[in-house]
């Protein structure tokens, strides 16, 4: 079973969490990237994550899931990794940045330790097409490469994003979706990069992926939810994956 389907990342406020979580997504992500637009710093992030928890014990006797916590990360120690996951409860981790495969085995330790278990997610980026086919394939074998050597180290999903040079996500570039079918790998498979309401559900059927996750394509500026595009965009997805 998927750990989610439908995750609004980029998150800032409790009002904007306890929305996604009322207009149906099953995911919110928190940025802990302090580079970031979007970023939250580790009260903040309590704040919003008690909004949540307090959504899920309301529906806990109800047929809906429970709506998952995750945390995006870039390049920060482990031990202060872990130990933002325990204190902020967070279901899932989310590697954006320039981090080794080996540093699944070091994250599930430290995890372990704490009797605390989060979902590994790591964020794999693909270029844009280029004008010529071998340029493509070049690309391709090189996300394939990654997203091998990734699941080689038991990580439980792989995001697909776009590649902006310098950038960590968010940045609304659209994945090539026509060399999206051609990635296949031994785990789920999230899309996101440039997802709108105009143009998820599509994705969801080019792509045939069973995750979207989006941040500023429900956006009116960066870490601000626009709270019509966001319910747009939920209602789309969900239609798409056949949940309405």
């Amino acid at each position: 079973m998927l750990p989610f389907q439908i995750k609004i990342c980029g998150i800032t406020t409790s009002e904007d969490a306890m929305n996604a979580c009322r207009y149906g997504a099953d995911a919110i992500g928190l940025n802990f990237f302090e580079r970031s637009s979007r970023f939250v710093d580790g009260e903040t992030a309590g704040l919003i994550a008690s909004s949540v928890d307090e959504f899920n014990r309301q529906i806990a006797e109800t047929p809906h899931s429970q709506v998952k916590k995750i945390g995006v990360f870039v390049d920060m120690p482990v031990p202060e990794l872990v130990a933002i996951a325990w204190h902020v409860g967070l279901d899932g981790i989310q590697l954006h940045g320039n981090e080794s495969p080996l540093i699944i085995r070091k994250i599930r330790s430290e995890l372990e330790k704490l009797a605390h278990h989060c979902v590994l997610i790591r964020a794999v980026k693909s270029k844009p097409a280029e004008p010529t086919g071998q340029a493509v394939e070049m690309d391709m074998q090189s996300v394939s490469a990654e997203i091998t050597a990734w699941i080689e180290q038991k990580v439980d999903l792989i995001l697909l994003d776009a590649a902006v040079p310098g950038q960590f996500g968010g940045t609304g570039m659209t994945v090539d979706l026509s060399k999206v079918p051609k990635i296949v790998g031994e785990v789920p498979f999230v899309l996101a990069g440039g997802l709108t309401p105009q143009n998820v559900a599509k994705a969801i059927r080019e792509s045939g992926y069973g995750s979207v996750d989006v941040a500023s394509g429900v956006e009116s500026a960066p870490g601000v939810k626009d709270q019509r595009e966001m319910k747009a965009f939920i209602d789309a997805a969900r239609s798409a994956f056949g949940l309405d």
